[in-house]
């Protein structure tokens, strides 16, 4: 079993050249002024910000233009609500296709397969939306006398 050497706080302070009632002292004016200090380090935050920023002003800009295009290719290129609002038609079906052929060939990784059939959904019922609009589709019931959909071959 190892022992540990302790030190105690009077060594500490002696070893930093603190009189103990000076670091006392210290300590206790830190707390009384407290919110003086929060208060002086963000306002010098902020005046170092400021000053960075008119100093970088056209840096700046630049940075907020690609920041701002980067998000927008992002959001569009995930499938987002806004890209399938902002959709045409033709796109939707070549990215649905895509989406399709994903999903056949992830038969072996059961949770992407889930991801894409719930995208695949999301595909239909975007279509179907455009499509139907408000209304819905009714197709007439086929029923025959052997049963429903089958043939009358008697």
């Amino acid at each position: 079993m190892r022992c540990r050497k302790v030190s105690n706080s009077a060594n500490t302070d002696q070893q930093m050249g603190v009189p103990p009632d000076d670091r006392n002292g210290l300590v206790a004016w830190i707390k009384e002024h407290k919110e003086q200090l929060i208060l002086a380090g963000l306002s010098i935050t902020t005046l170092l910000t400021i000053a960075i920023g008119f100093k970088n002003k056209e840096t700046i800009k630049e940075f907020w233009k690609n920041l701002v295009e980067y998000i927008e290719k992002y959001t569009m290129s995930t499938y987002s609500s806004k890209w399938f609002e902002k959709a045409t038609d033709a796109e939707l079906s070549i990215e649905r296709e895509k989406v399709r052929l994903a999903f056949c060939s992830s038969s072996d990784d059961m949770e992407n397969a889930t991801l894409l059939q719930n995208l695949l959904r999301r595909f239909d019922n975007e279509m179907s939306k455009r499509e139907w609009g408000d209304k819905i589709p009714r197709a007439t019931s086929i029923h025959r006398e052997h049963g429903w959909y089958l043939p009358n071959d008697d």
